[in-house]
C-alpha cells in the first residue's frame, strides 16, 4: 500500500466477546493495506481456510491455541480436536500453563 508497510495483523476479539469488527471494515482495510493482511482472533481451522480462500487475508494468526496445543499446526492438519487452554494461567510467573501442555 501506500504505507509501505510489510504487513497488518488485525485481531477480531468477537471470540472474545467484544463487538464484531464488521464485514466493511475488514474490506476497507483488505484494500487500502493490499494483500498483506493477517487475520487473527477466534479462529478455528475451517474458518481459516474459508477466509483465505474468500480471499479475506494473506494468512491467519493462531495465538491461544498455541499455548495448549503445541503441535497446533499438526493437530490442525489432522482436524483433531484441540485443547483449551487455561486461562487462569495467562500473564502469570513461572512454567504452569506456559509449557506444561502435553504434545499430542
Amino acid at each position: 500500500g501506500a504505507l509501505g508497510l510489510a504487513y497488518i495483523h488485525v485481531v477480531d476479539h468477537s471470540a472474545m466477546g467484544a463487538p464484531p469488527v464488521p464485514a466493511e471494515v475488514k474490506t476497507a482495510i483488505l484494500k487500502g493495506f493490499g494483500p498483506n493482511y493477517i487475520l487473527s482472533g477466534g479462529y478455528d481451522a475451517a474458518r481459516a481456510e474459508a477466509d483465505l480462500q474468500a480471499g479475506l487475508g494473506a494468512a491467519v494468526a493462531f495465538g491461544r491455541p498455541f499455548i495448549s496445543n503445541p503441535d497446533l499446526v499438526d493437530k490442525l492438519a489432522r482436524g483433531a480436536e484441540l485443547r483449551a487452554p487455561d486461562m487462569g494461567t495467562f500473564y502469570t510467573p513461572g512454567p504452569k500453563g506456559y509449557t506444561d501442555y502435553p504434545v499430542g
